[in-house]
Formats: C-alpha cells, sequence, structure tokens
C-alpha cells in the first residue's frame, strides 16, 4: 500500500519534493497508487495532461504496480531528467512516458507497461527490463550499460545509435526493431584487423607468390587463421562481377523458399540423410549433392583455391584470402552453429521475423497466423534445435543472427578431407565481403578480407606448378569419376 503522506508530498511539486528529500531521509512509497488519478483530481496534471515528475530525486521510490499514465489515452508521466535510480517500479502503467536524461541506474521496470515511451539519454547501470512491455519505445542513442532485457518486448523499438553491447538479450522481442542500427558488440581487443593496404601485390602469378602473400598476412598474428577461396573467373557469364555470397542467395526464388528446399530433398532421398543427425551435417550434405544453401565453401589450404582459380584457363580468376579471429571459428558441434543451420530450416517470414527487418510487415499480413509472433518463432527454432540436442537450453542471443562465422565440419565426405574444407555462414548477411557486413553494422565483428588477381595467361604454369605438388583433379575429387579422367587426360596429354 502506499504511504498517503507521500502522495501529498509529491503533489505539492517538484521544488518542495526535492527540498524535502534534502532535509528528511525516507524511501517514497507509492505502490499500488493511481497516481494520475490523483493528480488529475487535484488539478495538478500538466498542459498535456501528464503527471509532472520532471527532475525530481525519485531514488529509490517505490511505484510497484502503481499508474502513472492515463488509463483511457496512454498518456504517461514527464519524468524527464528525474533521478530514478534504484527505483522499483515492477508492473508500473506508464505507457508514453518521457524520460529523456533521466537516471535509471539500478532500477527496475520488471514487467512494468511502458510501450510507447521516449529514453533518450536516460543513464544506465544494471538496469533491469525483465519482460517489461516497451513496444514502439524510443530507445535512439540510449547505452545500455548492463542492462537486462531477457524477455522484454522491444517490437518496433527505435534502436538507432544505441549501445546494446553489454546487455543481456536472451528472449527479448526485437521484430520490426531493425536491431542492426543500434552497437550490438563491444570493441574487440587486441590488434586491429589487417586491410588490404598491407599487402601491395594485387595479382598472383605462381604458387610461390601465393606462399609469400600468406606469410605477409599472416606475419605477427598469432590470433588468426588463414582460408581461402578461389574463383575461375571475375566476371559471370552476364559480364557481371561475381559477389561473395553463397549459391543460395544467387535467386530470389530459391532464397524465399530456403526452408523448404531442404526438406524437400530430405524427403526425396531419406536413406542419404540417415546418419545426419544436425541440421549442419543436412545441409552440408545438400549443398554436396549441388543444393543451393547459405553455406560458402571456403579451404584451409591456399593450394585448394589457387586450383580452382585455374579450372577456367582462358579467363582472370580470382583469389580470396579471409583472415579470421579464432573467436569466429565455430566447430560443428557449436551450439552457435546449430542456431544458425536451424534457422536456416524456418520460412523466409519467420527468418525475417527473427532479424527484426521492417520490411516483413506486408509478408506478415499475407501471413496473419504469425503476425507479432516473434516469441512463437522463436519457440519453433528451439523446437528444431532439440530435434538434434534435446537438452539444449533457451540461451539464444539475437546478435548472433547478425554475426559471420566459419565453421569447420566433420569430415564426413573424402572431398571435404581432400579440399581442407570449412564454410562461411551468417543468419543475417546475405553478401560476405568484409566491407558489405560492415555496411549494416560497423561494429560485427569480422575478418580481414583480402582479394587477388590471377591472370588467364598465368594459369597454365600455376597448374603445372599445383601438379607438381600433387594438387589436382584426382586428388582433390576423390571418386573413380575423377580417377578416370585424370588416366585419360595422362595418356591423351
Amino acid at each position: 500500500m502506499a504511504n498517503g503522506e507521500h502522495v501529498e508530498w509529491l503533489l505539492e511539486g517538484a521544488e518542495s519534493w526535492n527540498a524535502r528529500r534534502e532535509r528528511m531521509e525516507f524511501i517514497p512509497d507509492f505502490e499500488g497508487e493511481d497516481l494520475h488519478a490523483a493528480f488529475q483530481g487535484a488539478n495538478r496534471l500538466d498542459g498535456e495532461g501528464r503527471v509532472p515528475l520532471s527532475g525530481m530525486n525519485l531514488k529509490r521510490a517505490k511505484f510497484r504496480r502503481s499508474r502513472l499514465s492515463d488509463s483511457f489515452r496512454d498518456i504517461g508521466p514527464d519524468l524527464r531528467s528525474a533521478n530514478l535510480r534504484g527505483a522499483d517500479l515492477e508492473e508500473a502503467e506508464m505507457a508514453n512516458s518521457h524520460l529523456e536524461g533521466a537516471c535509471l541506474a539500478g532500477a527496475s521496470f520488471r514487467r512494468a507497461r511502458a510501450h510507447g515511451s521516449v529514453f533518450r539519454r536516460v543513464k544506465m547501470a544494471s538496469t533491469g527490463f525483465f519482460e517489461a512491455y516497451l513496444f514502439q519505445c524510443d530507445f535512439t542513442g540510449t547505452e545500455f550499460n548492463l542492462a537486462y532485457l531477457e524477455g522484454a518486448v522491444l517490437s518496433y523499438a527505435k534502436l538507432e545509435g544505441a549501445d546494446l553491447s553489454s546487455a543481456t538479450l536472451t528472449g527479448a522481442e526485437l521484430d520490426c526493431a531493425e536491431p542492426w542500427q543500434a552497437k550490438l558488440f563491444a570493441n574487440q581487443p587486441g590488434q586491429p584487423e589487417p586491410s588490404e593496404d598491407s599487402v601491395e601485390v594485387k595479382s598472383v602469378g605462381c604458387v610461390s607468390e601465393l606462399i609469400d602473400l600468406c606469410r605477409q598476412i599472416r606475419s605477427g598474428r598469432q590470433d588468426i587463421v588463414l582460408y581461402f577461396r578461389g574463383e575461375g573467373r571475375i566476371k559471370n557469364h552476364q559480364g557481371k562481377a561475381w559477389k561473395l555470397e553463397p549459391s543460395l542467395m544467387r535467386d530470389a526464388a530459391l532464397r524465399a523458399n530456403e526452408g523448404d528446399l531442404l526438406q524437400d530433398l530430405m524427403s526425396r532421398r531419406p536413406e542419404d540423410f540417415e546418419h545426419a543427425q544436425s541440421a549442419l551435417s543436412q545441409l552440408v550434405i545438400a549443398q554436396h549433392h549441388g543444393l543451393k544453401t547459405r553455406l560458402l565453401d571456403i579451404s584451409r589450404n591456399p593450394l585448394v583455391a589457387l586450383f580452382n582459380v585455374c579450372d577456367v584457363l582462358e579467363a582472370t580468376g580470382r583469389l580470396h584470402v579471409f583472415s579470421v579471429p579464432r573467436t569466429m571459428i565455430k566447430s560443428f558441434s557449436s551450439d552457435t552453429i546449430r542456431v544458425i543451420a536451424n534457422f536456416a530450416k524456418l520460412s523466409r517470414v519467420e527468418q525475417n521475423v527473427l532479424l527484426g527487418r521492417m520490411d516483413t510487415f506486408d509478408q506478415l499480413q499475407r501471413a496473419p497466423q504469425i503476425r507479432g509472433m516473434y516469441r512463437q518463432v522463436m519457440d519453433r527454432l528451439y523446437d528444431l534445435i532439440r530435434q538434434e540436442k534435446p537438452a539444449f537450453q533457451e540461451i539464444i542471443d539475437p546478435r548472433d543472427f547478425f554475426r559471420v562465422f566459419v565453421v569447420e565440419p566433420q569430415q564426413s565426405f573424402a572431398r571435404i578431407r581432400a579440399q581442407a574444407g570449412a564454410f562461411l555462414v551468417s543468419a543475417f548477411h546475405e553478401r560476405l565481403e568484409r566491407e558489405q557486413i560492415l555496411e549494416w553494422n560497423s561494429g560485427i565483428p569480422t575478418y580481414g578480407h583480402f582479394t587477388f588477381e590471377v591472370k588467364g595467361e598465368d594459369k597454365g604454369r600455376i597448374a603445372e606448378e599445383l601438379q607438381l605438388l600433387n594438387v589436382s583433379g584426382e586428388s582433390l575429387f576423390p571418386g573413380l569419376d575423377a580417377a578416370a579422367k585424370a588416366i585419360t587426360d595422362g595418356y591423351s596429354s
């Protein structure tokens, strides 16, 4: 129960209230009180019909289950520059509040209904928003310093320039909030990522030049691993430059039906997936047999990538080198990779819901069964993950959707073993060039990315050098077909 005397003191205004708090030691108690009705009855609402609490010292105040907003018009209090340090606003009704410049350090908004409120420039430190209803709130430029947002509804919230890097986001609902506009990741310690400026050479003319380039990129960096990808042509058959994107992302129709592609293949060829228990292993098998997926092939072996570049002799090719921090490299058994691989099984609309894309609105109009159902879609993702790992806990950090990872798969195919195969994968990013990733969010952890040309006139000599090193179609594509071709080519030459 609220302290009636405290309510009367509050009605006297900010100057009187703050002076009293200077003189007296007490903890304001407004628990369960309808403060909007009290101010309205005393004719003390401001010109907008708000409870005027701007600049008040409300440190450690108890507002639990209190009503601070108009129950009919949802007009919340004016709390601008108020001191709410350590205040308890659990289950408070405070929709459309003004909190610009307020101090919220240590305050609890647990299950508070604060939708439509403005939180710009507030000061947070360990502020709790557990299961708070923050629909359409404005957090532009706000620093969520160690804030707790588990289960909070942040749908349609404005997050541009907000710092969420140290906030706990597990279970937060972010549909249509465009979270990539916020700072999602803390600054990474250690040396800066290398740039292309650190390597002057722009082309590779022989194997030894490639090895020298690898030494330059790797020099002094014990915290990175080099991966490689080779492309036989710089331009496709339409004369356009190849983009660094997985095969699935090159076809809009297939991209829109990603969740069905794998399921259809598995239903037609169940015997080929009999021993594939994880979503990642299913994707690897599918890609191995030609299905378009979100996995982008790379290799730990630079000679494998160089062989792929030389697959087309007459055209200029391109060699990609990725200097990847070890923190970005995940094994096939990683829980993070389980999340991303099973994310690929969701429908396009469901994926967009979890990514917080604003363009989901039109799609959701055509799929009303999941409109506003972020939590239900997340539950479906958990169900998919638990099919391969029943003990998986509800610990998905939505920030992982916006990262790019290198995944080291199981060496389940002779080809993967021979080619030292690995994959780049992301839930959000469809283009995997470093600059494309950072255009979305400059703080996303990423890799150094170098590209080198291999001219058509150099490819024949490089292919001969690779043959001497036993890097050939027969060694990289083990099987009867490759062996037969190698024998035929050997006799015909």
